[in-house]
Order: C-alpha cells, then structure tokens, then sequence
C-alpha cells in the first residue's frame, strides 16, 4: 500500500509540473482530476510565456484565483494557438480562454466574460494610405485593404471572410509583416499590441526602428469578450455557474482590478499626455 501511495504521490507532483511548465509534446495531466487548460503561450499581457519559461498573465492569475476559490484543482499549458486550439478540440484539455465564435459554440459552453477587449486598427505610420487608414471607423470599411492576422484568430476568421487577408503563423510575424508594410491593418486592443510591440523590440533590435513606427488608431472597431469556454463533454462543464459567481465575487471585493491593473502599462498615448500635464 505504501508503494501506492508513493507512486500516486509521485504522478500528483508530475501534473503539478505540468501546470508550471507546459510540454513539448502536448498535455498529459491527469484525465479526470483537474481542469485541463490550454491556452496561448504569446499573446501578452493576457496569457504568454516568459523569457524564464513561466507562464503569466492577467487570464493565468484569474484562472488560478477562480479555482483557488472553487477548489478545483487547474493544470495550465501554453502551446502556439492553433495548436492549443486543436488539443482542447480533440479532447485533451477541457477548455481554453477565448472568444465564443459561432464555430466554436458548437462544442463549447462560455462562462460570463472575464475580460472584455476594445479593437483598434494598428498600421505603420510608413504606410503610403496612412491617412486613409486612420479614418477607417467599421469593419466594412476593411474593403480594399490588406489585412493581417494570425493563424488561430477565430474571431478574424468568422468576421474577415470576403477580405484580403494574410494568415501569419505567430503574432510577433504580423508585427513584423506589418512594420515591414507587407500588410496593412491589424486589428487588436491597444494593450496587448504595444506591450507585444515592447518585447518585439526587446527580442529582435534590428527591427526596432520600423517596429517603433507601428501606431494605433484612435476609432474603435469593435469590442470583444474573452470567456472560458468548456468543452461540452467535459466533466467539469457544470462549474461554469461557480465560475460566473465567483468572477462576480472577485470584481465585489477589488481582488478583479488589482490582478487587471497589475499588467497594465501606459500606451505611448498615455506617456504624452503625461508629458503634457505633469
């Protein structure tokens, strides 16, 4: 019995590493005994791997807050997205933190919104139509445009058909598409886009010029939410009313703005207006 419960010991520890690290060849956490979540290894602040190899982010303190709360134990991998996608999708992991598209309605139940993202268009200040770009103020406007995004993007892929799109493979290649003016939108939350725009430069200097011309448009293009969405297979789909609850409980007691806030950097925007009005 006692070299049960040591082997036993030993798996539990394992899947605790998992939560930490992630794996090259995909989940392997215990089926059954914790909430298998899968989401993107490089969409910061939201959810990204550092350069340490762990994983932060506004959607990993939530989740992690959530369960805590719930007592449910929660193991946490970050793939490339299109391959967090086809994990969650073939069964591998329980649910993943993103938007309730149409498509994926079919198999996934959401929770309410655990954040809610405003899009704005991002462009080179380069581009020869800069001007016309910033006057874009709808989606139907996107018409006669090349348009980036990557590969993954369900949102983009449900709501761009009829456009002229190049499906990049990461984030960080439509920035530098975009910088190189080989496209001309990108549609994404201002807060996302500068801080990956930040580390870009960080990562690959000899770009950091035309990646320092990359703006954001001041026009909102559309809002979106990003929820846990829960196979409908799963086992753990009926804790979604605990979540919705729990989500509430948090936003109540500050415990919400303080994790929100945590991750928030000010936009280039923002850094000139303080510059004005010390």
């Amino acid at each position: 019995m006692k070299r049960i419960g040591m082997v036993m010991l030993v798996l539990l520890l394992a899947g605790n590493c998992f939560a930490a690290t992630g794996l090259a060849n995909g989940p392997k956490t215990l089926d059954g005994q914790t909430f298998r979540w899968a989401d993107d290894e490089d969409y910061r602040p939201f959810i990204y791997r550092d350069d340490d190899g762990e994983i932060r982010g506004i959607f990993k303190e939530l989740m992690v807050e959530i369960f805590a709360r719930i007592r449910v134990p929660l193991t946490c991998n970050v793939y490339a997205w299109q391959r967090t996608q086809k994990y969650v999708e073939s069964g591998l992991a329980d649910g993943m933190v993103t938007v309730l598209t149409k498509e994926r309605a079919r198999i996934f139940t959401a929770t309410d919104p655990l954040l809610t993202a405003r899009e704005v268009i991002f462009t080179s200040r380069d581009n020869p139509r800069f001007a016309e770009i910033q006057a874009i103020t709808s989606l139907q406007q996107f018409k006669g445009f090349k348009v980036i995004d990557y590969v993954g993007a369900g949102w983009a892929r449900e709501h761009f058909k009829g456009l002229d799109v190049i499906w990049a493979p990461k984030y960080k290649n439509v920035l530098l598409m975009l910088a190189a003016n080989r496209a001309d939108i990108f549609l994404a939350d201002k807060l996302p886009g500068y801080q990956s725009i930040q580390s870009l430069i960080r990562q690959e200097p000899v770009f950091a010029d035309r990646l320092k011309k990359l703006v954001a448009c001041s026009h909102p293009i559309s809002t979106i939410s990003f929820s846990l969405l829960v196979r409908k297979d799963s086992k753990w789909v009926n804790i979604i009313g605990r979540v919705n609850r729990t989500l509430t409980e948090m936003k109540a007691d500050g415990t919400y703005d303080r994790i929100v806030k945590k991750y928030q950097s000010p936009t280039p925007e923002e850094n000139q207006e303080r510059a004005a009005h010390p």
